[in-house]
């Protein structure tokens, strides 16, 4: 029989590596599994983001953080003749998308490469607990977006994370109440919606 204390540090290594692909994925196993857990396991989540953002022709929407690509495969035909953003920190993500009618950036989403007041709208959904420094992030998102601009940021709530072992691992969880503090510090207007349980949505807007 395999002792249980080496059962028990097998499972955590799994569970870290797993953790860590879920911040950033890489290699093959990011390309071919994790785009489409991404896709699948957040869709619900993806698909309330993007009813809030009512994404329309012409639009200027960059998503930091795309994973998977849903949000950007769903926004290109609507913003057209505008092209959707994107804007990630994983090599595996970017290269894995292949052509499409986006513009995709390999960056850090605390040194966005864009100049001031580019966008209208900046989603980003399940990335917040992977930011070193969210305030940092914020600014960037701030400058990033024109005056009245939205940022559209979806979270899972920390009472619902932390019953998860793969939160154990690297992840930064958020109540409501941090995030709303968080906007409010980089300028920007909140509203939080919560369109099913445990779900979470932070409507900012640019003061």
């Amino acid at each position: 029989m395999i002792p249980l204390a080496l059962a028990a540090g097998f499972v955590a290594l799994l569970l870290a590596l797993l953790a860590r692909q879920l911040g950033r994925p890489s290699g093959w196993f990011g390309r071919r599994v994790m785009a489409s857990l991404l896709n699948a396991g957040n869709r619900e989540l993806l698909d309330s983001v993007l009813e809030i953002v009512a994404p329309t022709p012409g639009a200027r929407i960059v998503d930091v953080g795309f994973g998977g690509g849903y949000t950007l495969r769903r926004l290109a035909p609507l913003v057209r003749p505008a092209r959707v953003t994107g804007v990630e920190i994983s090599e595996a993500m970017v290269s894995g998308l292949g052509d499409g009618d986006y513009d995709l950036h390999l960056a850090d989403a605390a040194a966005l490469p864009f100049p001031a007041a580019s966008f209208d709208v900046v989603l980003s959904v399940n990335t917040i607990y992977f930011w070193p420094d969210p305030a940092r992030v914020l600014a960037e998102v701030r400058r990033v977006l024109v005056p009245g601009g939205r940022l559209v940021l979806g979270y899972r709530s920390r009472a619902v994370l932390q019953l998860n072992p793969l939160t154990w691992f690297g992840f930064r969880l958020y109540d409501d109440r941090r995030v709303g503090q968080l906007l409010a510090a980089a300028g920007v207007d909140c509203e939080i919606r919560t369109p099913r349980s445990g779900e979470r949505i932070a409507i900012g807007t640019k003061r």
